[in-house]
């Protein structure tokens, strides 16, 4: 049974994380506006437009008119996570947010500069993200014997709709395998972060538990980063996160000729929606994972059930 982080301690370190990089009016207004800390999702922060949460999928505006977010705030909010050099942080904000002590995302928008058909930079950022990062530890403790063979681990996809909690399920798997259990010894976890949400890293230090044994590539694309991970780390398992194109697919498979067990997630409900997918198809024909967990939405890190790699064998 896991259990989630929920004293008054975690509850209160969250808060903190995530209401001090608002001005003073703002965290007035944003602190009895949250019932529950523990299943809040998201902030919106909009110019000329009061803030909005995000609460177990259902949106609540907070505040009247008059509590509308000035683009002044959203400057000092900017200036708060960046540490008031926004250009030192150029090349994170090129990919539309940054990361915060805790592992907590704000993702940023508005007036984007393009060179190439790239972004090179972004200005008159007025649209903001908060996205709550929650830890669930031991949510994955009574799963791990159906990842098993002896002592070996088994490749495992974890599909599931948007925010039904993969990644966060993805996550404690990480950190068991890392951490080593009755049955089995450590193994060296290398996690290619691409978006900072496995870890969570601020200054390149993991703000989530992802185990003892885990090394963490953050903010590196997918197929690039395993790459590199198995050039330099010789890990024994990968995990990646949202995998789809031909090149995550391409990636794995050398992660897999090289010896290492995988362990990802992909958007899905049902394997005839994965098949669907070109790239997708191809791994599953391939036998490339041994184990596929879905996910049933609702509660988050509910599992609906368990298959053998090809989706035919139900194992729980």
């Amino acid at each position: 049974m896991y259990h989630d982080k929920d004293d008054q301690e975690e509850i209160h370190m969250i808060q903190k994380e995530v209401l001090e990089i608002f001005p003073q009016r703002l965290q007035r207004l944003l602190q009895p506006s949250v019932p529950d800390w523990q299943t809040l999702e998201e902030i919106r922060i909009r110019c000329g437009k009061v803030p909005v949460l995000k609460i177990r999928g259902k949106k609540y505006e907070t505040g009247k008119s008059g509590d509308a977010v000035t683009q002044r705030e959203i400057r000092e909010i900017v200036d708060s996570i960046s540490r008031y050099s926004l250009y030192a942080f150029e090349e994170e904000v090129k990919k539309g947010y940054l990361t915060i002590p805790g592992g907590h995302r704000v993702g940023m928008t508005g007036k984007v500069l393009m060179e190439r058909g790239e972004v090179r930079a972004f200005r008159n950022l007025v649209f903001l993200n908060v996205r709550i990062s929650h830890e669930m530890i031991g949510c994955s403790d009574s799963l791990m014997p159906y990842f098993f063979q002896g002592d070996q681990f088994l490749s495992t996809l974890i599909v599931s709709p948007p925010g039904a909690g993969k990644t966060t399920l993805l996550r404690d798997i990480v950190r068991n395998l890392a951490n080593g259990g009755k049955e089995y010894e450590p193994f060296t976890v290398a996690v290619i972060d691409e978006r900072s949400e496995i870890a969570g890293c601020y200054q390149g230090v993991p703000q989530k538990d992802v185990g003892r044994h885990c090394d963490v590539l953050d903010g590196c694309e997918k197929a690039e980063g395993i790459h590199r991970m198995i050039r330099s780390m010789s890990p024994e398992v990968v995990a990646v996160d949202e995998i789809g194109t031909k090149r995550d697919c391409e990636a794995l498979g050398e992660a897999l000729t090289s010896g290492c067990g995988l362990i990802a997630t992909v958007h899905g409900r049902s394997i005839r929606h994965l098949l669907e997918k070109p790239s997708l198809n191809r791994i599953l024909e391939a036998g490339m994972f041994e184990r596929i967990v879905f996910l049933s939405g609702g509660e988050v890190g509910r599992v609906q059930a368990i298959y053998d790699g090809k989706g035919k064998e139900k194992i729980l």
